[in-house]
């Protein structure tokens, strides 16, 4: 005899609680994490007056975090295979929320890009465990719409970033926007203690690449660190090409030691395939330009249209609200009209909303430029979505979790190049004084717009390449 639906119901009940409360978990530290990449853009000039620094400096406030997030994600998410998901994310929560008290506190430009740095080495610890820890909580049956809401977060986390950052800096001042931190670490950790049970340890072979760390840290850090000194007026261009030149080199010995191991650090054998490498370098390329629109487009309506940082958030929603409303949409319209053909026609629609971004500079008004805004953030999620669905569908069932990470690698990667390249930019057409003025903004957004244009035409390119003649591919 069949037991009553309510008996079944109040069995399975601890399960979905545990299962939720999971899930608040690590969607909070999700948010936590992206929020961090945005929400600073709108405080960099307070920042900058507030401390004293450089405008060269003040760039690195925000680069540093996503550069040390980039370089040490692939490295966060293998220490968990091997010392277990649960205690890495609790030492990673532990590490961000000290490391944002001593952004707070800082009291030198040099001691927040620090902070930042360290900030960004714990986001690389915490984030990697959480789809871990939720696809070892739920059941396969709820594990669907689990990932759905967690990619959700991260949406409206990033969507938030720049209005939260403006309203906290303006009314508590720019300290705020890292102290916030505190209070939803907090939860993450009380949430975890609570009800993350024990996770696999040890479950990976083959050892930790330590080579293939250092290698890639070295290597990203130096080319950054170039490009960003390529802007600085008094930088010695030798220099400059010696230490691009080098981080160059390091970055092929790590794709030398990658491809040569048995269990690497990033499967870089993945960009072998033509459809995982068209949407790696789509999602690099819309990663560019997300950084460069959130945090440069924060900085001119304040630098050269004298906005106020709450004025400054709000003006930034036309291109972070189409980001969460269109998200459901790209996944409908990819599969009536080809996935990759939809990344195309989003890149193609960024690099016309930069374009128009660059000349709405020359009009001093900020109407011209939101509606720019709004047009680069209607085109951005055909991008993100679909590129990564059929990244994710290219490379065997044996391979997707290396996919993933390397993935999840080239859209921090995309970011840091985003913020080092444009800030260069800027530099080098205005030697640097602050508040830096209209003319030095135009260049870097049409530069971002020739970014999204070039990988517009290299995913043509390769689906052109990869068509065996007189047959129809599939998307």
């Amino acid at each position: 005899m069949a037991r009553p639906r309510a008996a079944r119901d109040a069995e399975a009940a601890p399960g979905l609680r545990q299962e939720r409360w999971v899930l608040a978990a690590s969607s909070l530290a999700l948010a936590m994490t992206f929020v961090d990449e945005t929400v600073v853009g709108v405080a960099l000039p307070t920042i900058r007056d507030d401390l004293g620094i450089s405008v060269a400096l003040s760039h690195w406030v925000p680069n540093a975090y996503i550069l040390a997030f980039a370089s040490l994600a692939a490295a966060g998410g293998r220490f968990g295979d091997l010392f277990g998901t649960r205690r890495m994310f609790l030492l990673g929560t532990v590490a961000f929320a000290v490391a944002s008290l001593l952004c707070g506190l800082a009291g030198s430009g040099g001691a927040l890009v620090v902070a930042r740095a360290v900030q960004g080495a714990a986001a690389a610890a915490m984030l990697p465990q959480t789809m871990a820890i939720i696809t070892n909580t739920f059941s396969a049956d709820r594990l669907g719409k689990a990932i759905g809401t967690y990619v959700g977060a991260a949406s409206v986390a990033l969507a938030a970033g720049p209005l939260l950052g403006g309203l906290l800096t303006e009314h508590l001042g720019w300290r705020s926007i890292f102290f916030v931190n505190l209070v939803p670490a907090a939860a993450v950790l009380l949430i975890a203690c609570t009800v993350i049970g024990p996770q696999p340890v040890g479950a990976a072979s083959g050892g930790f690449d330590g080579w293939g760390l250092v290698t890639s840290v070295a290597g990203l850090g130096a080319v950054v660190t170039a490009l960003m000194q390529s802007g600085g007026q008094g930088s010695s261009t030798v220099a400059v090409l010696a230490l691009l030149g080098s981080g160059l080199v390091l970055l092929g010995v790590f794709v030398r030691i990658e491809t040569r191991r048995r269990v690497p650090l990033v499967d870089v054998g993945l960009l072998a395939e033509r459809r995982f490498a068209g949407s790696a370098v789509m999602v690099l390329c819309a990663q560019f330009s997300f950084l460069a629109a959130v945090i440069y487009g924060a900085v001119y309506v304040q630098d050269s249209l004298g906005l106020s940082p709450s004025a400054a958030g709000l003006a930034m929603l036309p291109a972070m609200v189409p980001t969460v409303v269109l998200a459901p949409a790209a996944g409908a319209l990819s599969r009536r009209f080809g996935a990759r053909t939809l990344t195309v026609a989003g890149a193609v629609g960024g690099a016309l909303g930069f374009a128009l971004m660059g000349a709405a500079v020359e009009v001093r008004s900020y109407w011209p430029f939101g509606a720019a805004l709004l047009v680069w953030g209607m085109s951005i999620p055909f991008i993100y979505n679909p590129a990564m669905s059929v990244a994710m569908a290219a490379p065997p069932t044996g391979r997707r979790g290396g996919a993933s990470g390397l993935l999840e690698m080239c859209l921090q990667v995309g970011g840091t190049l985003g913020t080092a390249v444009v800030g260069a930019t800027l530099l080098s057409a205005h030697s640097g004084r602050a508040p830096l003025p209209g003319d030095a903004f135009a260049t870097g957004f049409f530069l971002t717009a020739g970014v999204l244009a070039a990988a517009a035409l290299t995913q043509t390119l390769l689906m052109v390449s990869g068509r065996p003649a007189g047959r129809a591919t599939p998307p």
